[in-house]
């Protein structure tokens, strides 16, 4: 895959991912004007739940198709043996457990949310966790086969049927809290339906094998570990509020992650066009100088988007009617920087997955998971949600230099220290000035003029860029 074509497919994959992932934010402005913030916060709590259902009802297996690919690619029918086996198992396996949780889901969550008919809800939650799974085979597809149209197709499609059912039901229906679930419900059904219908070229009910399900489970369960404990690092703590500060700071605090998830979104989207292509030339030599300069560009472009948002994220909340939420500006700092380090991961932990040893994944995340929601149960009562996003950006950065580290001893990538020095100092000193700054016209200037000073900077007035990343970029902006 060329450099323009590595861009163009991460255009498309960012593209796609933004329609997916900030569903929620681009719907924001509704949920506002209709949601009280305890109904928000009901959301919230509901939302965490299905997150959770939605990593283990994936057993880990939407990465592992897109990683074993590349040993069957040049046999196709080894490879729909492979992709049915694996199809087959997820139905069957997510069909008992669905039955399971609408048996026993009431008595798991009627403790946790004690003012709520959890039987209204959980329906449409459990169905809803279902009926995600398998659209997600389908875009791991797009990926493996380098289709970034089709996968931005597909996203476009189910962002505007989910944007319609949402709208539909919390705006006309004027159904709340449960309208936002059933929405998300409604809108999957058609999708789950057509990801079938495209399967039918990788589909085969012969040749199914029990050897490609230990295989796969042995790649694909420690990433379901994976995503279990990278819920429990940014979602564990909805059940924490929910408990211990209530409903309405819940609402806040679940407006204040889905701006944070702005920049979590842009890492989860280069991680997607990156990930095949760097399996595809992981063996050449110079791949390690050139991952180390993407991290480090990268790393400056999350700080640069998160230094923006804390400087101008309140003049936009007023905008669409927000004031009520302006005060997760005194905790959403620490959560953009939190949501810098989680992004930054992303883009690291391929260097263990393409070792296959991902048992050490679920290690580090479970060592953050345990140390971080113990620090945060120790903040919470006297610190509220200022001490645990102040926790929670410190377990990132640990999560982040982990797995660094345990990375490098697989797959060594050459990070330039004068990009890494660069960033923090314009992280430190932006988030110092946000917090500092009182909100008129004279920190507008200053604010605009920190933003426009460090990307100037970056070109001329201090060693960031490379000679050849400057006659890249240069060839890119004059496009000759």
């Amino acid at each position: 895959m060329s450099g323009v074509k590595l861009l163009k497919n991460f255009s498309a994959y960012t593209f796609g991912q933004f329609l997916t992932q900030m569903l929620s934010f681009i719907l924001l402005p509704i949920y506002i004007s209709q949601l009280s913030q305890e109904e928000y916060g009901i959301v919230g709590f509901f939302m965490a739940t299905a997150t959770l259902l939605n990593a283990i009802m994936q057993f880990g297996l939407s990465p592992t198709i897109m990683r074993y690919y590349y040993d069957y690619k040049d046999s196709p029918l080894q490879f729909k043996s492979f992709f049915s086996t694996l199809l087959v198992f997820i139905l069957m396996a997510n069909i008992l457990i669905s039955l399971v949780l609408l048996n026993i889901g009431e008595h798991l969550l009627k403790n946790m949310l004690s003012d709520v008919n959890i039987l209204d809800y959980l329906f449409y939650v459990v169905g809803y966790s279902f009926l995600f799974t398998f659209p997600l085979l389908n875009l791991s597809l797009f990926r493996v086969h380098g289709e970034a149209k089709k996968y931005l197709l597909f996203n476009v499609f189910q962002f505007f049927l989910s944007f319609l059912m949402i709208y539909f039901f919390i705006v006309i229906q004027k159904e709340g809290a449960l309208g936002k679930i059933k929405g998300e419900f409604w809108a999957r059904l058609p999708i789950f339906l057509f990801s079938f219908y495209l399967y039918s070229k990788y589909f085969t009910i012969k040749n199914l094998k029990v050897k490609h399900l230990k295989r796969s489970l042995n790649f694909g369960l420690p990433l379901m570990f994976q995503s279990l404990l990278w819920w429990g690092l940014y979602r564990l703590d909805y059940f924490l509020i929910s408990g211990n500060l209530g409903s309405e700071s819940l609402g806040l605090y679940n407006v204040a992650f889905q701006i944070s998830f702005i920049v979590i979104t842009l890492g989860i989207s280069f991680s997607l066009a990156w990930t095949p292509y760097f399996f595809s030339i992981a063996k050449i030599q110079e791949t390690k100088v050139l991952y180390g300069n993407i991290l480090g560009n990268y790393f400056m472009l999350l700080s640069l988007i998160g230094v923006s948002i804390l400087f101008f994220g309140e003049y936009f909340l007023e905008l669409i009617g927000g004031e009520k939420y302006s005060e997760i500006f005194e905790f959403l700092p620490f959560l953009l920087l939190g949501a810098i380090f989680q992004s930054s991961y992303y883009l690291i932990h391929q260097t263990i997955q393409y070792s296959k040893k991902t048992w050490s994944i679920p290690l580090i995340l479970g060592l953050g998971v345990l140390v971080g929601f113990w620090l945060e149960y120790l903040a919470i009562d006297t610190y509220q949600l200022f001490g645990l996003s102040l926790v929670k950006a410190a377990t990132y950065l640990v999560v982040l230099l982990l797995t660094f580290y345990i990375g490098q001893k697989f797959y060594k990538i050459i990070i330039p220290t004068n990009k890494v020095i660069i960033s923090v100092v314009f992280l430190m000193i932006s988030f110092t000035l946000g917090y500092v700054l009182e909100d008129n016209l004279y920190s507008v200037f200053i604010k605009v003029f920190t933003i426009v000073f460090s990307l100037f900077g970056l070109w001329f007035l201090v060693p960031f860029f490379n000679k050849e990343e400057r006659e890249f970029l240069l060839k890119k902006i004059t496009r000759k």
